[in-house]
């Protein structure tokens, strides 16, 4: 199997996430897709592939009756301009379908660097010359909302994801490959996050 191999099956195993995250309760769910060091630091024989995957992806999400029957509004997040256009025409595609939605969200972060979303905040505060507050800093952000648990596998740091969001969330690291992760990994990383007191920095 290519080494690249592993995001296909990692995909798939997304799938099952979400409908455990939705079967849960969850509101909205934001996942890591693809990070800009992804986009930049990869072969493009890796990267074409990625792409294909990508795109198989975006026409199964494009038609899939369990989106629309969940009634999920889907946001693609991060820096779009690189990628190639007919991800970005499948994207806006997906958006436009699902904008009406206000059921459960499904942020899928590509081409996405949290320090870059930090950056391009103050920027755009500091051209505008509004006060910069807390309030309006979020607003400026890619990804207003704080999620409550981040979920992370494999490896036991958050590299450069939603670094302002995560500020007060509750992390539950596990050591298995995504693809490994199963629903009974899912429900303790819960049950973990059901013993914890949300003190939010008391």
């Amino acid at each position: 199997m290519k080494p690249w191999e592993g995001h296909r099956i990692g995909i798939e195993r997304f799938k099952d996430f979400l409908d455990w995250c939705y079967d849960a309760g969850a509101e909205e769910v934001t996942a890591y897709s693809l990070s800009r060091e992804n986009l930049t630091k990869r072969s493009r024989v890796e990267m074409e592939f990625l792409f294909r995957v990508y795109e198989e992806n975006l026409l199964e999400l494009l038609g899939s009756d369990k989106i629309m029957g969940r009634e999920v509004c889907v946001r693609f997040i991060g820096d779009l301009g690189p990628l190639p256009k007919r991800m970005r025409k499948l994207m806006a595609d997906i958006e436009k379908k699902t904008t009406k939605f206000k059921k459960r969200k499904l942020n899928l972060c590509v081409n996405y660097s949290s320090r870059e979303e930090l950056l391009r905040a103050i920027k755009e505060l500091a051209k505008s010359k509004r006060p910069i507050t807390e309030k309006s800093f979020e607003k400026a952000l890619w990804i207003q909302s704080a999620p409550d648990l981040l979920i992370r596998t494999a490896e036991k740091r958050i590299s450069n994801f939603m670094l302002w969001q995560c500020a007060y969330s509750e992390i539950h690291f596990s050591p298995k490959l995504f693809p490994d992760f199963s629903e009974k990994d899912f429900e303790s990383a819960l049950a973990q996050y059901g013993k914890t007191e949300r003190r939010y920095g008391r």
